[in-house]
This record gives C-alpha cells, structure tokens and sequence, in this order.
C-alpha cells in the first residue's frame, strides 16, 4: 500500500441512486504573509515497539491516537494508542492496513490492501467489527481518511485519476476540484468543513478547506508543495509543506501560517515524504501528531501542545 499526503476545490455530487449535482464554489485564496514558528509547551516522541518507523495520523478530543507502523517485512499495521499503551489492528485476511481517521466514539477508519493488492477504506466499530468503504467509481484504490462525530467518512479514490468523496447515511459524493488533475480529501470535522489537497494543471499541489460550499485554497509562504491533512472546530488545519527543499509541518489559524519542525528533525534538504517533519492531525483543544525523521533515517512519530 503507497500511503501518500492527500491533495483539492469544486464538488459534484454522485449518489448511489446514481443523481448526479454539481455545486458551484467560490474560490478564495488566503493572505500569503510571512510564517512564524511554534513553540511546544510539551513534545512527545510516539515509537511503536521493535519498529524504525512510526506515523501517527489523526487524533480524537480524548487524545486517543491512530496510524500505523512498519514492521521488519516492510508491512504497514494499524494501531491505536491509549493511556500511553498501544493495541495492533490488522483487517481480516489483509495484507498491509493502516488506521488513518478516528472520532470521539473511537469509531476508526483507514485502508487495506487484500490478497489481490486491491487498496479498500473501511470503517472499523468500537466493538471490533468492520466494513469496506468503497465508492462506486473506484478502480482498485480508495482510502478512508477522516471521520467525524457524526459518522461521515471522507477520503479519496482512484479511477480515471484521483478524487475525493464523502460517505455519509448511505451515500458517497465526489469532491473534484475545477481545472486540478487530482483531488484527494483528508480530514473532516463536526461542522462538516473538509481539508486536503488537489493538484493543477502545472503539477503543483495546494492544500484547501472546504466551509459552507466555498473553497479556500492554502498556500504557504514560499512552499513549492502544499498539504491540509486535518482540520478541528475551530477551524484550525494542519499539514505539511516544502520550502527550499526542506519539509516542515504548518498550523493555519485565524489566517496565519505557522511553521512547525519537531525537535530533532533533520533538515536535510529533501522533499520526500517523511523527511523533515509532517504534521498530519489536530484536535478540539489544538494537540497535534505527525512524525519527523531524524538524522539516522529513523521516522518517529510525535505529540505536541
């Protein structure tokens, strides 16, 4: 399984009964001021036992974490982790999965692959129980990214290219950008306000929110690459971006950007996945997660306030 930043702007709507609404959005662009730096209060390193790298997607109000690891097999694994223990989630019969969206009835999503190397999303219950979460038009890959407390599912497919959806009360709808090559959608919160990533016709990728039907592209200050990864009540996204070939996570909050690399992140220049620092969760009260590489190659996860 290629688990990949998430990448978006105008919507339309495909409904399993086959109606098919095309919502007209407005595109905004946000200020592209200068960007500061965070400071932590507190900063913790998350490493799943045995492993050499370790990725923490999403977080709930609780603090409860969910990602993934990878094992010696270069096998990726879902996992939880509460109160400070971590417990292995494997879908049934999967070859790799991963756990990528949680809400605060720790009902989970993510993606597996099956015996075939198709890539599904599902749905994991707090009770064990799982189902697939596959939209009608994919082709052998989708991902269920985010959930919120409400049970909407959002993530992306691929079919003749890459697009977002929204699955909620039964019924999926695909979220395409206007004029972008490739749509992906990462996060969601109670609101129903939706984040990720969307590449143009140049092929360069652009982090977005989406709020009441009007999009608002986000670029950081001097980034070749954009992402939004995901986005709490407040209206507070995070992602990752490239800056002078160096990646760095961002918190975007009451239309500033601030730049975040975890404390013993190399800064290498590298625009590769997972080099630098990514930041790709935040929750109600502003905690985050996302992982850095350090000097030795090793991928860590992390927490921060």
């Amino acid at each position: 399984m290629h688990r990949r930043d998430p990448f978006p702007l105008a919507v339309s709507f495909l409904l399993l009964a086959g109606l098919v609404v095309v919502a007209s959005i407005f595109l905004a662009s946000c200020g592209q001021g200068s960007a500061t730096h965070v400071s932590f209060s507190s900063f913790t390193t998350i490493d799943f036992p045995g492993t050499t790298e370790t990725v923490p997607e999403k977080l709930n109000a609780s603090g409860e974490i969910v990602g993934f690891y990878v094992d010696s097999l270069g096998l990726q694994h879902g996992f939880l982790l509460q109160g400070g223990s971590f417990s292995t989630f494997d879908f049934p019969g999967a070859v790799d999965d991963v756990l990528v969206g949680i809400n605060d009835s720790t009902q989970t999503t993510g993606a597996y692959d099956d015996s075939s190397q198709v890539t599904h999303g599902f749905l994991r219950q707090p009770d064990g129980s799982v189902v697939t979460i596959d939209p009608p038009a994919s082709e052998g890959y989708a991902e269920a990214n985010g959930i919120n407390d409400s049970g909407t599912i959002v993530g992306y497919y691929i079919g003749k290219s890459a697009h977002g959806y929204q699955f909620s009360n039964g019924n999926y709808s695909t979220i395409d950008v206007p004029g972008a090559t490739k749509t992906y959608v990462s996060g969601i919160n109670n609101l129903g306000d939706i984040c990720g990533s969307y590449v143009d016709a140049s092929g360069v990728n652009h982090g977005f929110v989406m709020s009441n039907g009007i999009v608002t592209t986000l670029d950081f200050p001097g980034a070749t690459t954009t992402n939004a990864q995901s986005i709490n009540d407040s209206g507070e996204i995070v992602g990752s971006t490239v800056v002078a070939d160096v990646r760095h996570g961002y918190l975007f909050s009451n239309g500033n950007f601030t730049m975040i690399d975890a404390p013993g992140a190399s800064m290498a220049k590298s625009g590769a996945s997972l080099s630098g620092t990514d930041v790709h969760g935040i929750n109600a009260s502003g905690e985050i997660v996302g992982t850095y590489q350090d000097t030795a190659g090793v991928i860590h996860g992390f927490s921060a306030k």
